[in-house]
């Protein structure tokens, strides 16, 4: 008989109670782990697995244990299995899975062999991506943010040197204002009217600043000044690989990035056809896509528009939608050109030449002469163009006083030449003089009212050519007919 020396037996004890200690220490540090771990058998029998994976899958261990991984595949428990990826394969397998509790996984797959070659275990590892997921998406919405504040940056440098007080001596616009600070605290959809260059921009923005989305961005886009085929992509954005040459990291729309504030969209008379149809969609629901994606984002944007064609027209020869039309007009607001405000001009002259002076420490002012020849041009360019003119006699001017001498030629020939606002002159001009000055005017009306020089010599039954020439004669400026 044989009997177990006392000593035996507690080595066997000493031994029994380290594996122990080992198996407690090994499940407490499988359970500590913060990824999910899976282990399998050789057939992808489901053997151990850790509170992590419980969390991750939505499953406990007690429905996981003693199943094969197509099994837990069959019951829609996870897309694919990186188990049986592992046992098809014999190499360590990553990828990624999506269970049905909604949780993303990095999941990789390591085959374990014994001494002899042969495989006995298969440890899975997943790694919860869906948190990591959402940080990116939080990353995104600040690099938006970061755009938007450099856009709008961007913008108020442009616009560093322009005047940043409105001139209202006119009573008209002085209505205007007073219209706007009514309007500016309600959200409904601004168009503005008027010609290039009457300050539309700066009505817009101060709508804005008016307005309870003050604190928010105000973004613009010129429709007018970006390719047709890049406003669809600068409107909504993009994600990766929505488009030849699109950034790898895709783009923000300016829809998104005016959340909670402004969008300018000037010139929406050029806007294509096809855009207008998203353009209404996003004005009826609100709701944005980016190019390539199936993601819809909410976006709470007022939209102020504004053009200097005639959209009703435009309607009737199908260049622009009416149910659009009537979802940017319900306050439409027209900004009157500087001849119809003669007031306000010699305000905005003394106003650009005291920039001007700051800017380049140059004192400069007008004659009273000179101011009265501004004061009767008929300024087709409104103040973008009064503001060139006074940049430019400001500069090339050697004297201290701009005097009528130093104004541009096409200035003096059209105060001189118009029967209506000759200065300093009674005498009586000839019926052949008289004819001349009328045509003339008749000229000048047409190309204002006109978007081409083909339009106008259209409107006036001649040749486009006869135009040209008879604008040559006369000392027309080109530039006065596009508005």
């Amino acid at each position: 008989m044989i009997t177990n020396h006392p000593q035996d037996v507690k080595e066997i004890q000493d031994i029994l109670d380290k594996t122990k200690q080992l198996n407690f220490e090994l499940e407490k540090t499988i359970q500590a782990c913060q990824e999910g771990i899976y282990i399998c058998d050789e057939n992808t029998v489901a053997l151990r697995v850790n509170k992590a994976y419980e969390r991750i899958s939505g499953m406990s261990e007690k429905e996981m244990i003693g199943k094969t991984s197509a099994q837990i595949k069959k019951q829609g428990i996870v897309t694919e299995s990186v188990a049986i990826k592992v046992l098809e394969e014999g190499r360590i397998v990553s990828m990624f899975q999506t269970f049905s509790s909604g949780k993303e996984v990095l999941a990789t797959g390591t085959p374990v062999y014994d001494d002899d070659g042969r495989l006995f275990r298969i440890v899975v590892t997943a790694r919860d991506v869906t948190e990591l997921k959402e940080m990116e998406e939080k990353l995104k919405e600040e690099e938006a943010k970061i755009e938007r504040y450099l856009i709008e940056l961007n913008q108020y440098k442009n616009n560093a040197t322009n005047n940043s007080e409105i001139i209202a001596r006119s009573s008209n616009m002085q209505l205007l204002i007073e219209t706007i600070t009514r309007v500016a605290p309600v959200d409904s959809p601004v168009l503005l009217l008027g010609e290039s260059g009457t300050g539309k921009e700066v009505m817009a923005k101060l709508i804005h600043d008016s307005s309870s989305r003050s604190k928010h961005s105000f973004i613009k886009i010129n429709c007018a000044a970006i390719p047709s085929h890049l406003l669809e992509s600068e409107l909504f954005g993009y994600v990766k690989g929505a488009f030849t040459g699109a950034d790898n990291k895709g783009k923000v729309g300016l829809f998104e990035l005016a959340d909670n504030g402004t969008l300018f969209l000037d010139e929406i008379g050029e806007l294509p056809l096809a855009l207008q149809v998203k353009l209404l969609r996003v004005l009826q629901d609100f709701v944005v896509q980016r190019l390539g994606s199936t993601i819809t984002r909410k976006v709470n944007v007022r939209i102020i528009s504004a053009t200097n064609r005639n959209l009703e027209e435009m309607i009737r020869n199908g260049e622009f939608r009416e149910d659009l039309f009537y979802r940017i007009n319900v306050i439409p607001l027209s900004i009157s050109a500087l001849r119809d405000r003669k007031e306000d001009i010699p305000p905005l002259i003394y106003q650009k030449l005291k920039e001007l002076s700051v800017k380049y420490n140059i004192q400069r002012t007008m004659s009273s002469e000179a101011l009265e020849y501004l004061e009767q041009y008929s300024w087709p360019g409104n103040i973008r163009e009064l503001q060139n003119v006074i940049e430019r006699l400001f500069v090339i001017s050697n004297h201290p006083i701009i005097e009528v001498k130093h104004l541009p030629t096409y200035i003096l020939r059209e105060i001189h030449n118009n029967d209506d606002t000759t200065i300093n002159s009674n005498k009586k001009q000839s019926l052949k003089d008289r004819v001349i000055a009328l045509e003339k005017q008749i000229i000048i009306e047409t190309l204002k009212n006109s978007n081409s020089m083909r339009d106008a010599a259209k409107e006036l039954k001649i040749d486009a050519s006869t135009l040209t020439r008879k604008c040559q004669k006369y000392g027309i400026s080109i530039h006065i007919g596009v508005l």
